[in-house]
């Protein structure tokens, strides 16, 4: 390219413009095609993909929201006394008493025994692994 000129190419999806010329032409070029661009309507699956995106996005924000749901009403279990002795409580116990609650614990076991399991480590409640699964008790 020579002293005075100037290019530029813009993509956007399917259309690509192309300019070439003396640097006045091709700024106002570009501003023409800049604006263009932008008063194409997308077309409608890519709203929808856009669209998808945001939702995709929003969900993995929330994530399996595990410390929000979980730690809070293991917490109000320990309160309420559940897990005293003498009876020492199992997994299955737990998941019962949440589910009276009305807390969705269907396909929940992993992250509810995540959840516990890091209370014994805290110091919140005892519990011990024995043949047939875990199980938590407090003094």
């Amino acid at each position: 390219m020579s002293e005075g000129k100037s290019r530029f190419r813009v993509r956007n999806g399917e259309i690509e413009i192309e300019y070439e010329g003396l640097v006045k032409d091709v700024n106002e070029r570009y501003k023409e095609a800049l604006n263009w661009l932008k008063s194409i309507p997308h077309k409608e699956g890519e709203e929808k993909k856009e669209e998808k995106k945001e939702e995709d996005r929003e969900e993995k924000k929330k994530g399996t929201r595990g410390p929000e749901i979980w730690s809070p009403a293991i917490e109000g279990l320990i309160q309420e006394g559940f897990f005293k002795l003498p009876n020492k409580k199992t997994k299955k116990d737990v998941m019962k008493a949440l589910e009276d609650k009305a807390l969705p614990v269907k396909g929940k076991a992993a992250i509810i025994l995540t959840t516990i399991t890091r209370k014994v480590r805290r110091g919140d409640l005892k519990g011990t692994k024995g043949p047939e699964g875990w199980t938590f008790w407090t003094e």
